[in-house]
């Protein structure tokens, strides 16, 4: 009889510890929300430089890439930000019975605002560079930027959390759940239609052409944090 009773008595306690802990605790779910609008400050060319036949001589790659650096030089921007990313040759008749190996490079380049942009674009004429693609427009900061976004959205979070529970006398508790909503429509570069600026294909996603300003579409980044918090 005691063992049966000893039995009873921990099948019991078993049971009421189990019904204790299922008691599910108060929470509340909430999402916060953080948005920036960024201008990019890097502007990513591709140039393309192709040597070509004038009375007779060669006008090689050499000189072509010189002209664009005296240039480069002129208008501000760095040497350094170009660099070469492609270079190859074709066989071109150059005569009624010659033919003459041309070499074809692709180049990239960056410049920091739509201004120095514009700047470039006006020269091309003199160099008689005939193809500017622009790649890509985005920050050079756009991952401490993100960061600082994902900061102010878990705080957007918490404040909601606590004018919610302040409408009903609650205080909130320990984060229990953190998770960051991934953002399919998030930017990392500036969208771009392409258009013809002076007769030259580009990545541009504004342009005023009675005034020839060229501007970037903002960069939006946008954070949204999923966060569960215990009610105390």
């Amino acid at each position: 009889m005691k063992s049966k009773a000893l039995l009873l008595f921990l099948f019991i306690s078993i049971f009421s510890f189990a019904q204790s802990n299922s008691i599910v605790k108060p929470f509340i779910e909430v999402v916060g929300t953080s948005e920036k609008e960024i201008i990019p400050d890097e502007i990513y060319l591709d140039i393309f430089l192709n040597e070509r036949m004038e009375k007779g001589q060669k006008v090689n790659l050499e000189y072509l890439e010189n002209q664009l650096k005296q240039e480069l030089k002129n208008l501000g921007i760095p040497e350094n930000n170009l660099f070469i990313a492609d270079v190859n040759a074709v066989i071109a008749k150059t005569g009624w019975f010659t033919k003459e190996q041309l070499s074809k490079a692709k180049y990239s380049l960056k410049v920091n605002s739509a201004v120095k942009l514009k700047m470039f674009f006006d020269c091309l004429d003199d160099l008689k560079i005939t193809k500017v693609n622009i790649a890509k427009a985005t920050h050079s900061k756009i991952t401490e930027l993100r960061e600082e976004n994902r900061i102010n959205a878990i705080k957007a979070a918490k404040n909601k959390a606590i004018y919610l529970l302040n409408a009903i006398d609650e205080k909130v508790g320990k984060s229990l759940i953190v998770n960051e909503i991934n953002n399919k429509n998030n930017q990392n570069f500036a969208t771009a239609n392409t258009l013809q600026v002076n007769n030259y294909s580009a990545g541009i996603s504004k342009i005023n052409r009675g005034q020839s300003i060229i501007q970037f579409e903002k960069i939006v980044i946008k954070t949204s944090i999923y966060v569960k918090f215990a009610i105390e």
